[in-house]
């Protein structure tokens, strides 16, 4: 609370310097102001910590004047405490409606005045610390194993496709009716692999299919798991290939084995 600075608004000279005294004894920096338009500028010029301001005075009211700052977006933070003759539900109510941080009587005593001014310094303080911004979440281990397919500009997309069809993983460009495709592929390798038994061939590792434009790789990380790769053109495959034997074991250690 030492060191700040704290504006009086009072039409009364005695009660600016009854309140200057005391807020000069707990190390405050005061400037005091007759009118709440004098106010308005001493702010302009040198924005306080806390405004301390009477309800009633001469052209604009204690009210009014909390209302101005709080439409400001330059002061719409700065906390203001009320002081007021009549404390009553009607005035609480316009206080809290104009955004005054609390409501003091008049007259008021230490004990009652220093708590209030304690509990808006804080928010004052509270308001002008930068926000932290949000933290970005780690990337988990299996899209950093994924990153460096879309690293290559051949590269468009990147699945992982589970047991049954099931999108695990996807990086790289959105795929319209992504659960469609995935559910044809599966199906797909479904039946390489019937074939592959009929014939009593190894189990199919990699498929290439290759449309106008467009190019599917997909390769077998094991028993439950297929990479699945989208790639612009239909040449150039040779180091797209190299890539996938080169992070296969990262996709599996990512998938648990």
């Amino acid at each position: 609370m030492q060191g700040a600075k704290v504006l009086v608004v009072d039409d009364s000279t005695s009660v600016r310097k009854v309140l200057e005294r005391l807020l000069s004894t707990r190390g405050l920096q005061v400037t005091t102001s007759e009118t709440a338009e004098q106010g308005l500028e001493i702010i302009q010029r040198n924005t306080p910590h806390l405004v301390i301001a009477d309800v009633v005075m001469p052209g604009m009211s204690g009210f009014e004047l909390c209302q101005t700052l709080k439409h400001n977006q330059a002061t719409q933070n700065l906390p203001v405490i009320l002081i007021s003759g009549i404390i009553n539900d009607g005035v609480v109510a316009q206080a809290q409606q104009a955004g005054a941080f609390d409501v003091v009587s008049k007259p008021f005593t230490p004990d009652e005045l220093f708590p209030k001014i304690e509990r808006a310094l804080r928010a004052s303080q509270a308001a002008l610390r930068p926000s932290t911004p949000p933290s970005t979440p780690s990337p988990s281990p299996l899209q950093e194993a994924l990153g460096p397919f879309l690293e290559k500009p051949e590269v468009e997309s990147v699945l992982i496709l589970g047991h049954g069809g099931q999108v695990l993983a996807q990086s790289g460009q959105p795929i319209e009716e992504t659960e469609t495709l995935a559910t044809y592929l599966h199906t797909l390798l479904s039946i390489a692999g019937v074939m592959g038994e009929r014939y009593h061939l190894a189990a199919v590792q990699h498929l290439s299919l290759e449309y106008p434009g467009k190019t599917l790789l997909l390769s077998r990380l094991g028993e439950k798991t297929t990479l699945v790769l989208v790639l612009r053109g239909t040449g150039g495959t040779g180091v797209i290939r190299y890539l996938v034997l080169k992070q296969m074991p990262h996709l599996k250690a990512a998938l648990g084995g």
